[in-house]
C-alpha cells in the first residue's frame, strides 16, 4: 500500500515534470523575472502553486468518484491513451510561442493567479494521471489525510518547476527561442511512447 511519503513524492516529481515543457505559465514567469524581478517572479509562481492545489484537489475528488465505478476503468485507461497520443502530437507539431509573451501591466500574484485559473486543461490533466498512477498501485487516494499529503506535493511540484525559468531566465529566454521548437518535439515523442506504453498494458 502507498505511504504519506510515497504519495508526496509522487506527486511532487509528476507535477514538476508537468510543469516543464514550455506553455503560458513558465512563458509569463520568464518575461515577470527579466522585467520586474526575482521576487515578482516568486509571487507569480506561488500564485501558480496555490491554484494548482485547488484544482489537482478537485480533480483528486472527481477521480475517485469514476474509481467507485470499476465498469468506467477501460473507458478511463482509453481515453488516457489517446490523450497522451494527442499531446504528443501536439507537442511535435506546435508552434514557437516566446514571440507572444509580453509584459503584463498588473500585480504578478494577481497574473499568476488569473492565468492558473484560465489554465482548466490542469482538471483533464489529473484526474488522467491520478487515475493510471492510483490504478499501478502508486498512490493511495482513499483517504482524505491521503489526499492532502498528494496534492501538497503537487502544489510544491508546481512551484519546483517555476524556479528554473525564474532563475535561468536570462539565459532560458534566449536557448529557448533557438531550441523550442527541438524541445517540442522530444516532449512529444515522450508522450507518444507513454501513449504506446499505456496502450501495450491494456491489452497486455
Amino acid at each position: 500500500m502507498p505511504t504519506l511519503y510515497l504519495n508526496f513524492f509522487i506527486g511532487l516529481v509528476v507535477s514538476f515534470l508537468g510543469t516543464l515543457p514550455l506553455g503560458v505559465l513558465n512563458i509569463t514567469v520568464m518575461d515577470v523575472s527579466l522585467k520586474k524581478g526575482i521576487h515578482s517572479a516568486i509571487r507569480f509562481a506561488l500564485a501558480c502553486a496555490m491554484v494548482e492545489f485547488v484544482y489537482s484537489y478537485i480533480s483528486v475528488q472527481l477521480t475517485r468518484s469514476i474509481i467507485d465505478f470499476p465498469a468506467l476503468r477501460h473507458i478511463t485507461e482509453a481515453v488516457a491513451t489517446t490523450t497522451l497520443l494527442g499531446m504528443g502530437i501536439h507537442y511535435i507539431r506546435k508552434q514557437n510561442s516566446m514571440a507572444g509573451s509580453r509584459q503584463k501591466s498588473v500585480s504578478s500574484f494577481y497574473l499568476g493567479t488569473l492565468l492558473s485559473i484560465l489554465n482548466v486543461v490542469a482538471f483533464p490533466f489529473w484526474i488522467l494521471y491520478t487515475t493510471l498512477l492510483q490504478g499501478k498501485g502508486l498512490i493511495g487516494i482513499s483517504e482524505n489525510g491521503s489526499i492532502l499529503i498528494y496534492v501538497c506535493g503537487i502544489s510544491l511540484g508546481t512551484l519546483g518547476g517555476l524556479l528554473p525559468f525564474i532563475y535561468g531566465s536570462r539565459f532560458l529566454t534566449r536557448w529557448v527561442a533557438a531550441h523550442q521548437h527541438r524541445m517540442d518535439r522530444i516532449i512529444g515523442l515522450l508522450f507518444i511512447f507513454l501513449a504506446v506504453c499505456q496502450f501495450v498494458s491494456i491489452w497486455a
